[in-house]
């Protein structure tokens, strides 16, 4: 991977530096460029030439989910990583509908942060839990019946994985994913069968003919 190089669009000086003390010793990532308030980033997305803008659309004054919006209007194809305390649903779903694919909170530790940038890097998908919940809530609400819960072939082939007692980690090696989109599968299929432990996610399979007990 070419190094990324990356502005950091964000008001907060310890937020940026921060991001920048995390990137301490990571050669595939070069921060080019900072800025402070939402009408100065495109004209610096266009001297500067980013691969990855990692910003915080809910900051009230300098930057707003209109400036998302922006971002791809002028660049269609520009890789965005929110970063954000904003944690409110129509915040995160407007996010997602402008086209944003990776999105966590300021809350998120060091390593989900490095995850999630090298996800954005890789042009894949990365949330955080509490994301995920607000994205799942919304594909998946709780039904006043049980039409469309039926599980898909690859969350029907994790269901197996899981009951045969394999981890997160050990599931993504087998399926060649990474652990986190095992996670994220895993939420989905417990938020699909309305279930809340492993131990009922067995006995669904087992009810359901998925493993012989």
């Amino acid at each position: 991977m070419k190094k990324q190089r990356i502005i950091i669009a964000d008001n907060q000086t310890l937020v940026r530096e921060g991001i920048r003390s995390l990137l301490t010793g990571e050669p595939d990532f070069e921060i080019v460029g900072e800025v402070e308030k939402g009408s100065d980033l495109i004209a610096s997305m266009k001297t500067l030439q980013p691969d990855i803008i990692i910003i915080d659309h809910q900051l009230p004054g300098y930057f707003s989910i209109e400036d998302i919006g922006a971002i791809y209007e002028n660049d269609t194809h520009a890789n965005v990583l929110v970063v954000s305390s904003s944690q409110t649903r129509s915040d995160i779903l407007k996010a997602l509908d402008y086209g944003v694919n990776n999105y966590i909170l300021k809350l998120c530790g060091k390593e989900e942060f490095l995850s999630a940038l090298y996800a954005t890097a890789r042009n894949e998908k990365f949330f955080c839990g509490k994301v995920i919940d607000v994205i799942l809530d919304k594909q998946f609400p709780k039904p006043d019946n049980c039409d469309g819960r039926n599980l898909s072939p690859r969350e029907v082939e994790i269901v197996k994985l899981i009951t045969s007692g394999l981890t997160n980690q050990s599931i993504a090696e087998k399926l060649f994913i990474s652990a986190h989109t095992v996670g994220t599968h895993r939420k989905n299929i417990m938020r699909k069968l309305e279930l809340n432990k492993s131990s009922e996610l067995v006995m669904f399979a087992v009810k359901n003919g998925l493993v012989t007990a």
